[in-house]
């Protein structure tokens, strides 16, 4: 049997870069088509900070659930949301990266 490891947390979590109940907005375009069209450009509110790896996320890299009126909730990076300035978003999501490149060489080398 497989466990979920996913840590949903909908309490302020120190360190995350965002607190519940805070107002975001979804950027108004996606690079890669690959946010439902509906939530582009939109406020709302964060309900939720997921964590897929815990190990590797908590608590700097969550992806963060968002309610918008009208369209629903869904899950995004922080660099999809305008969280703060631009710079930041791209430090998060270098970060985001490195640590993927990591974990795939970490990948690599046990198989």
């Amino acid at each position: 049997m497989i466990q979920d490891v996913t840590l949903i947390v909908d309490e302020d979590v120190e360190g995350a870069p965002v607190r519940i109940g805070e107002r975001v907005k979804v950027v108004s375009h996606s690079a890669d088509d690959s946010m439902n069209r509906g939530f582009l450009g939109q406020a709302g509110v964060v309900v939720a900070l997921v964590f897929d790896d815990p190990d590797l996320q908590y608590p700097h890299d969550p992806l963060i659930q968002v309610r918008v009126d009208d369209v629903g909730e869904d899950l995004f990076f922080p660099e999809e949301l305008e969280l703060g300035p631009e710079w930041a978003r791209r430090q998060l999501a270098g970060l985001r990266q490195s640590v993927r490149d990591a974990e795939r060489r970490g990948l690599e080398r046990m198989t």
